[in-house]
């Protein structure tokens, strides 16, 4: 009996410094999630403004007026047949829940084998090599909150398989930001760019310097980095919010196991008062 108590008491501390850990985690996350929310805050009247005005200038009737620029133009806006240049976004590290499970599913059903991917993210890059996928770039993801800065080397590949006409298409496969309880994996075509069907014009007319294919060639760079940025801050909350979730559900089962465990120990430690008691008035009698 002697020995169980032991084990009991080492089994309810394990279970406490687990709940400590995972509690500890959670928090971490909750604390990244803010500033998270921070950074979209400030970002989306930017990401906005430059997705009005490309589909403002999408929705002109006088866009392919220049046969030179209507070229121009068409490289980022004509629907094309070809390979797609894929972006996966996916955490560094585990301990997100189903969050990399579900992103692969996703990915499976939309690439095709010859498509070029580009993987952000340890657990991503160690998924696409399980799987022979055409790799040709890796990127960490990282623990802090991605920079602007750090997306450009990304971006380039882009600018050197789309722009040369390599690839078709230009994807972006990553987890969406719902809420604190709800993350959705997501395939994000950003080029080439879809006009917005939905998009009314306002009453007031512009008048475009030099004109709007240029405006539109100058932009549409802009739109990329914007479009990318913005995934990349939705895998990351995303991230962060399945992990808190994921570390709160095992503080919350490691504190019951350590209640249950406790209760147990509490029962048979009172077992072991009460049979020396009675060994010790038997004892009594027996004299």
């Amino acid at each position: 009996m002697a020995q169980n108590l032991q084990q009991l008491k080492k089994r309810i501390k394990t279970s406490n410094s687990i709940a400590q850990i995972a509690k500890a985690m959670e928090a971490i996350s909750a604390s990244k999630i803010r500033k998270v929310q921070d950074s979209v805050e400030k970002h989306n009247p930017y990401a906005k403004k430059i997705k009005y005005m490309v589909q403002r200038i999408l929705a002109d009737e006088d866009l392919y007026d220049d046969k030179d620029l209507h070229d121009d133009v068409e490289k980022f806006a004509k629907e094309k047949s070809g390979k797609c240049l894929v972006y996966i976004i996916s955490p560094d590290k585990g301990l997100a829940g189903g969050l990399v499970v579900n992103l692969f599913k996703k990915v499976s059903s939309y690439l095709k084998s010859d498509d070029y991917v580009v993987v952000i993210g340890k657990k991503a890059a160690s998924e696409a090599a399980k799987y022979g996928y055409n790799v040709v770039a890796s990127f960490s993801m990282g623990t802090d909150f991605p920079k602007y800065d750090d997306l450009y080397p990304m971006i380039d590949i882009t600018k050197k398989l789309y722009l040369s006409g390599e690839t078709a298409r230009v994807s972006v496969v990553y987890t969406e930001f719902k809420n604190m309880f709800l993350q959705e994996s997501t395939i994000e075509e950003i080029f080439p760019v879809k006009p917005d069907k939905n998009f009314k014009k306002t009453g007031m007319d512009y008048i475009f310097e030099p004109n709007s294919q240029q405006i539109l060639k100058g932009l549409l760079p802009f739109y990329f980095e914007v479009e990318f940025y913005s995934a990349f801050m939705n895998a990351y909350a995303s991230e962060q919010a399945a992990r808190m979730i994921a570390m709160k559900n095992a503080k919350d089962s490691a504190n019951d196991i350590s209640a249950s465990l406790t209760n147990i120990y509490n029962k048979s430690r009172q077992e072991k008062i009460t049979s020396e008691i009675l060994d010790l008035a038997n004892g009594q009698q027996g004299i």
